[in-house]
This record gives structure tokens, sequence and C-alpha cells, in this order.
């Protein structure tokens, strides 16, 4: 495959990562309002202290809060860094998309994969956003909105109608049908795995009869993880959730800090699981089963 030049790189990563920030200011608004039933569109942007409508030259991603030294320009009363870090990580993300997705045909510069075609750029954006906005309520609120986890779900369903080659296929219902495969294969298993384990402890008086093992969000929030990657992705992104939500844990449980694991919830890990696979997953599967072959 063709190299690209590296002009073509530096402008696609530039223009990337404006427009990440720009979408990351975005998803600032929507981790603030949804879990609050507020509209993403209306009001403006305003300060949550004084109420005052931030002017378009006070709200631009990123510079903004480093020019006002992330505090309001009328009240002085301080903003989260976590604005900042939102519109920082969504920008370093669709660089990371178009960096191993390349746009037009070509060998990606990160050497993470081959495939390329241009509808897969948007799509991957779309997704990862989703996973941002999930990721953030999930740690504020411990709730995964629906607007992200069954939108997402349908969301991936259609894309993969719409463009087959998000599953590696060449005709449109090739993909929807990969792509039910897939919210199949991330819903199912964990929706059986949180039954099974709420009939457990149930019975053995560890929870409430209105209560579950597992929160529902991370069940539907695999659907839509599965829609969007496919079924292969599901087993990858449990287990890589699960082995980096174990990695987190074993530190707290040799510490005196064991509460705060009922503070961290499941919802980011499996984010953490999908974003490795979308960029590497390929490459891990590949090199595990070569020493699988080596060792037998």
């Amino acid at each position: 495959m063709l190299q690209l030049p590296l002009h073509f790189w530096l402008f696609a990563a530039i223009t990337a990562a404006v427009f990440g920030a720009c979408v990351g200011s975005f998803l600032n608004v929507c981790i603030y309002r949804i879990p609050l039933d507020q509209s993403v569109v209306t009001p403006r942007s305003h300060c949550m202290s004084c109420g005052k409508l931030i002017p378009w030259y006070h709200n631009l991603p990123v510079l903004s809060y480093f020019i006002c030294r992330g505090r309001c320009f009328n009240c002085k009363e301080p903003f989260s860094f976590r604005y900042a870090f939102v519109e920082l990580l969504t920008a370093l993300f669709f660089v990371l998309v178009v960096a191993a997705y390349p746009p037009i045909g070509g060998k990606t510069i990160l050497g993470m994969t081959q495939i390329t075609f241009p509808a897969l750029v948007p799509i991957y954006w779309i997704f990862i956003s989703g996973l941002i906005v999930a990721t953030v309520v999930d740690f504020d609120h411990f709730i995964i909105p629906d607007s992200v986890s069954i939108g997402g779900s349908v969301a991936g369903i259609v894309f993969s109608f719409m463009v087959p080659e998000l599953h590696g296929q060449s005709f449109w219902w090739q993909g929807g049908l990969y792509g039910i495969l897939g919210f199949a294969a991330g819903f199912i298993p964990l929706q059986l795995l949180r039954l099974g384990f709420t009939w457990y402890f149930r019975k053995r008086g560890r929870i409430e009869k209105d209560e579950y093992a597992m929160g529902f969000g991370d069940i539907k929030l695999m659907g839509a993880i599965g829609a969007f990657l496919g079924y292969q992705a599901a087993g990858f992104t449990i287990l890589a959730g699960a082995l980096a939500g174990t990695l987190v844990a074993l530190p707290l449980l040799c510490t005196k800090k064991r509460k705060l694991l009922d503070r961290i919830p499941f919802g980011p890990y499996l984010a953490f699981g999908a974003i490795i696979y979308l960029f590497w997953g390929a490459s891990i599967i590949n090199a595990y089963l070569s020493l699988l072959i080596g060792v037998n």
C-alpha cells in the first residue's frame, strides 16, 4: 500500500485535533446536562456559579481554560480542569482514529491496522464520543445514560447496515447481521452473568430482593460496543475490562482504601477494553494466537 506523505498526516492530525477538541466541548455539556434531564442545546454555555453566559471568545476548547486561568471571566469562580481534560482527550482520540484508520487508502503511520475506508473515521469518532460520555457520567453518577447505551446500540446496528466495511463485509445485509450479532454477543453473556450472580447473592442474603449484582447500564453499554465493533470484540472487551478492574482493585484491597472499590463503576473499564480493541485488538489477538501455535 502507498505510504501517504508527511504533510497529509500533519494536516489530518491538526484538523482532527481541532475538531475533536470542539466535539469534546460539546461532550462536556452532555456529561453535565444529560444526567439532569436537561437539553444539551439550550441554554447556551454559562457559568454554573453566577449564571453569566460565556461569550464565544471565552469558550474556545482547551485554550480558554488556560487563557482564563481556569476561572469564570465574570465571578472568578474556578472551573474544574476536567473540562479541558475531556477536550484534550477527545482531540487525542480523534487524531488516533485518523492515524489508525486513514480516510484515504494508504499505509498507517502507527502500524495499528491496515483497514482503510473513509466512513470508518466519523463512525469511530461517534463511538469514542459515546464512550467518553458514558465513562465520565458513570464516574459521577454511577449510571450510564440510555441515550448513550441504547442510542449507541441502535446507532451501531444502523451504521453496520449503512457501512458493512465496519465489520469487514461487502454487502449491507452482511454488515447489518454482524452488527446484530455483535450486539447480542455483548448484551446476552453479561445479562446472563448479571441474573446468575443476582440469584446467587439474593439466595445468600447478600443483596436485597429489589437489588441486582450488576448495573443494567453496563449490560446495555456492552451491547453498543458489540454493535459497533462486532462479536469478536465482545469477549475481548469484557476480559480486558475485568483485567483492568482487577489491576485497580488489588492495590486497594491490600490497603486501607477498600471502601474506594464501592465508588468505582465497571462501565469505564468496559470503555477501556473497547478502546484497546479498537486500536490494538487485532494485533493483540494475532500475537496471542501466534504464541499458542508456537507453544504447540
